[in-house]
């Protein structure tokens, strides 16, 4: 979608390779964990493992190279800034709470079925544009996740959660699987992304039941049973609620 000054999209998770100049200051913001090779600035490329959730800014004029097998959904915002917003500075996998119910909101608002609302649009992108600001005028943006939360434990959890999505999976199975207690694995969890371990796994239903929509052969109930839900009636709401459209009318 463009609207005056700036242009927001949604990108599917998908494999891509993408290298390019910065022609605007982008934000972006990943919905899903990726891993993958990156460059920015530069062409030494290293391996990176994002959450989701995370934040990211590239300034003007950044030359940017990205690669993942897998990829993620991804919200990427883009605009043209007045000369006293432009920042040469970059940021990446930044949890914001504030950030993280503004894109999400902004994507609820992109997958309109009856289109997406250009205000309503706008107030999102102003919301994240601001956040971002933030993070530049601060101590470089530094993340303020808890630190226990290492990439390595969320593989452990999203590892945990794919393998049992389709099963009666609770926040409390993954917080006995990490030897944990529950109140500090959501605690913790919570610091870390940004949301809590039960909306996580929501959030993982979903993306689950969209890969699967895309056969259009494949029943409904059946793919709600294979996403975890309990039904196709409640599929049906937890999408309307979190995306704003049925699975019908999402394939």
């Amino acid at each position: 979608m463009v609207a005056g000054a700036w242009s927001a999209e949604l990108l599917p998770r998908r494999e891509y390779c993408a290298s390019y100049t910065a022609e605007a200051p982008v934000i972006g913001f990943a919905f899903d964990a990726q891993s993958g090779v990156h460059a920015f600035g530069s062409d030494r490329r290293i391996d990176f493992h994002t959450r989701p959730n995370g934040l990211a800014y590239v300034p003007q004029g950044c030359d940017v190279y990205s690669r993942s097998e897998v990829g993620g959904e991804y919200l990427r915002i883009a605009w043209r800034p007045s000369r006293d917003e432009r920042r040469h500075q970059r940021f990446s996998d930044v949890i914001d709470p504030v950030a993280v119910d503004a894109a999400y909101r902004l994507r609820r608002a992109l997958l309109a079925r009856d289109g997406a609302d250009a205000l309503e649009c706008e107030r999102w992108v102003l919301i994240l544009a601001a956040r971002a600001a933030a993070m530049l005028r601060g101590p470089t943006g530094r993340r303020t996740a808890a630190g226990w939360m290492t990439p390595q434990r969320l593989r452990l959890v999203d590892d945990l959660i794919e393998a049992r999505l389709d099963d009666r999976l609770t926040v409390q199975d993954i917080a006995d699987a990490l030897e944990l207690s529950v109140g500090f694995f959501s605690r913790a969890f919570q610091a870390a992304f940004g949301k809590s371990p039960h909306d996580h796994i929501i959030d993982r239903r979903i993306a689950r039941a969209r890969s699967l929509l895309a056969d259009a052969s494949r029943d409904l109930s059946a793919i709600a049973l294979a996403s975890g839900f309990s039904s196709h009636a409640h599929m049906t709401a937890t999408f309307r609620k979190r995306l704003g459209v049925t699975p019908h009318e999402l394939r």
